[in-house]
């Protein structure tokens, strides 16, 4: 037993509270680290209220206590059909034309996605349309059309035109025709009328192309053949066209059968 008010534990102070201050055995009496406690007391960040009432950095994430805002994803425009479809028909011209105008309101405002598309086919169409006008007024001047819709007229013709050679007919009358090479247009004029050569017969054929040798042969027979039944006294020789492969893979299959004149020209109809 020590002494009294000698400490048991030798040169050692007491711990807290054994000298009967009314403290706890092992924490220091109130008071003995100031109003807020010993250092690193609540985990290293000091007593409540040392950073503030938000707490310490971090406490409620990067952004502050109250997070981050979102918003929603707005949609995206449609794509204007008129637009689409007038650049897709603006070849055709006026459609393509058309379509793009009826788009280009749709398309303003911000309602409609496209308009790059709408005022494209409005330029292509009117470019269209302009080069189709144009096409159109050629063809009709130069009689392109008629002939595409010409059919053959047999016998005499009243007034000169120009056909094709496919579409020459019995009884029509040529003014002049090439020496030597393929024959695509050809001037009919009324028989009383100065021509070299006229259309006496009309032979149509069938099957494959036989060769331009095999069609020059049957050719010359037949046609010699039916001069000599007309039985004229004008100074004509037996004369003749045959389609090329490329006709009559187009489907002129026709061999027709000329009188023409052994020397200049002749006028009068043979056939009568």
């Amino acid at each position: 037993m020590a002494p009294p008010g000698q400490s048991p534990y030798g040169s050692r102070p007491a711990p807290a509270g054994a000298d009967g201050t009314g403290g706890q055995p092992g924490y220091a009496p109130p008071g003995a680290y100031g109003e807020h406690g010993p250092p690193g007391a609540y985990g290293g960040y000091g007593a409540p209220g040392a950073y503030g009432e938000h707490g310490p950095p971090g406490a409620y994430g990067q952004s502050g206590g109250y997070g981050q805002f979102t918003f929603p994803e707005l949609p995206k425009a449609k794509v204007e059909p008129l637009a689409v479809a007038g650049l897709v028909t603006a070849v055709l011209g006026l459609p393509g034309l058309v379509l793009g105008l009826l788009a280009v309101p749709r398309v303003k405002g911000g309602r409609r996605r496209s308009p790059a598309l709408a005022w494209s086919a409005v330029i292509l169409g009117a470019l269209f349309t302009i080069g189709w006008i144009l096409t159109f007024i050629t063809l009709a001047l130069t009689g392109t059309f008629d002939r595409l819709t010409e059919q053959p007229q047999p016998g005499d013709v009243s007034e000169p035109r120009t056909i094709a050679s496919a579409t020459l007919a019995e009884g029509n009358c040529i003014t002049s025709l090439p020496p030597a090479r393929p024959v695509g247009d050809v001037r009919v004029v009324p028989c009383e009328q100065l021509h070299i050569a006229q259309v006496i017969s009309v032979h149509q054929l069938d099957g494959s192309y036989p060769g331009d040798e095999v069609l020059q042969e049957q050719a010359a027979s037949t046609c010699a053949a039916d001069l000599d039944s007309l039985q004229t006294d004008m100074q004509v020789i037996p004369w003749y066209l045959v389609p090329s492969d490329e006709g009559w893979q187009e489907g002129n299959t026709q061999l027709m059968c000329l009188a023409r004149a052994a020397a200049g020209s002749f006028d009068g109809d043979l056939l009568g």
